[in-house]
C-alpha cells in the first residue's frame, strides 16, 4: 500500500484556508504563522501536482475548481482520523467525537430539541455540531461534507443524496380566526383566489406552495412575504391575508396573541415526507451511521420516543 503524499497537518491547514478570507486569517485561527502556513500549502500543492488555492494580494485566497472539488474529501479525511482517534480513547464502548447535524429553518423547533436531548442522554460524549438553514444551504453542506446528517423535506433533494422517511405531514391553510371561513373543517383554494397569499420565503417553500397551488388548479393572488413561520403568522393574524404552512405550532395564536386556525385543503391529499438525508458521495462514519440507526429509532417506538408529541403523532400516520 502507498503512502500517501501529504500529513494530516497540511489537510488541517488546507481546510482552515478554505474557510477564512485570507492566509494571514487562517494562521491567526491556527495559531501558527503565515509564513509557516504558506510554506506548508506550497509543500501540499507541491505533492498533489496541483493548484489548490488562488492567491492574490489585494483580494485574499480563493479555492481553484481542483480545490473545491477536493475540499469534501479533505472533510472527510479528517472525520475519519477524528473517528480513528476516539475509538482508540474510548477503545469502541462509548460513541464520542463529532457528528455534524444539519436541519430544515422550519423542521428545528418542532423536532430537534428533543432530539438533542435524546443524542446527550444516549450519548453525552458525543459532540454534536448543529446547523440550520435553507433547503440549498443544507443540500451544500451534505454535499461538501460539513453535515453527516440533515433533517429537510422529500422534495429536490440533490443527486448523490440517500434519506430515509421519518413520518409525513399535510399543508394545511392558515387564515385569521375572524375569517368568513373559518368555520369551515377545509376550504377550497379557489374559495380564497380574490386574497392575498402570504408566502413562507425560503426555498423549498415558495416552491411546494406554487405547486400546490398548480395541483388545484388554482391561482393565487400575491401578497407579502416573510422568512419566518412566526412573521407569517403574525401577518396572517393582522389580516394581511392566508398562508400554507406544513408545520404549525401547538398554539392557535400568533405571536401578538391575535387568533388564528389552521384548515385542510380541500380537492388536495398529497402529503410531505420528512427525511433524514446523508451524501452518498461521501463514506459515513461509525458515528454517523449509529446515529442515523438512534434518529431512526426515535420515530419508530411510538410514546416511547423522545419526540415532541406532534411529531410522534405524524410519525404513526407516516406508517
Amino acid at each position: 500500500m502507498a503512502f500517501p503524499a501529504f500529513t494530516l497537518r497540511q489537510v488541517r491547514y488546507f481546510l482552515a484556508i478554505s474557510e477564512s478570507r485570507t492566509v494571514s486569517e487562517a494562521a491567526d485561527r491556527l495559531h501558527i504563522s503565515q509564513g509557516a502556513l504558506t510554506e506548508a500549502l506550497d509543500e501540499l500543492e507541491r505533492h498533489m501536482q496541483l493548484r489548490l488555492f488562488v492567491r492574490r494580494r489585494a483580494h485574499g485566497v480563493s479555492l481553484t475548481p481542483a480545490g473545491k472539488e477536493l475540499l469534501s474529501h479533505a472533510r472527510a479525511l479528517m472525520n475519519a482520523a477524528d473517528e480513528f482517534q476516539s475509538a482508540a480513547a474510548t477503545r469502541g464502548t462509548l460513541l464520542a467525537g463529532r457528528v455534524s447535524i444539519g436541519c430544515y429553518a422550519t423542521l428545528a423547533p418542532f423536532i430537534m430539541p428533543a432530539l438533542i436531548a435524546a443524542f446527550e442522554r444516549h450519548y453525552p460524549a458525543l459532540e454534536l455540531d448543529l446547523f440550520f438553514g435553507s433547503g440549498e444551504e443544507i443540500a451544500e453542506r451534505l454535499a461538501d461534507g460539513h453535515c453527516d446528517l440533515a433533517l429537510v423535506y422529500d422534495f429536490n433533494l440533490p443527486k448523490h443524496t440517500a434519506s430515509d422517511p421519518l413520518y409525513s405531514v399535510e399543508a394545511r391553510i392558515v387564515m385569521p380566526a375572524s375569517h368568513p371561513l373559518a368555520a369551515q373543517s377545509e376550504i377550497d383554494l379557489a374559495d380564497l383566489a380574490d386574497e392575498p397569499l402570504i408566502q413562507f420565503g425560503i426555498e423549498p417553500a415558495l416552491t411546494n406552495t406554487r405547486r400546490i397551488f398548480e395541483d388545484v388548479g388554482v391561482t393565487p393572488l400575491q401578497g407579502r412575504s416573510a422568512s419566518s413561520i412566526e412573521l407569517v403568522r403574525s401577518l396572517v393574524g393582522h389580516g394581511f391575508g392566508y398562508s400554507i404552512l406544513l408545520h404549525h405550532p401547538a398554539t392557535e395564536e400568533s405571536y401578538e396573541g391575535r387568533k388564528v386556525v389552521v384548515r385542510r385543503i380541500a380537492r388536495f391529499d398529497r402529503r410531505f415526507t420528512v427525511v433524514l438525508a446523508r451524501s452518498t458521495y461521501l463514506r459515513p462514519s461509525r458515528r454517523g451511521d449509529q446515529l442515523r440507526n438512534f434518529c431512526l429509532s426515535c420515530f419508530e417506538n411510538g410514546p416511547q420516543t423522545a419526540m415532541p408529541e406532534q411529531a410522534v403523532e405524524y410519525g404513526r400516520k407516516a406508517t
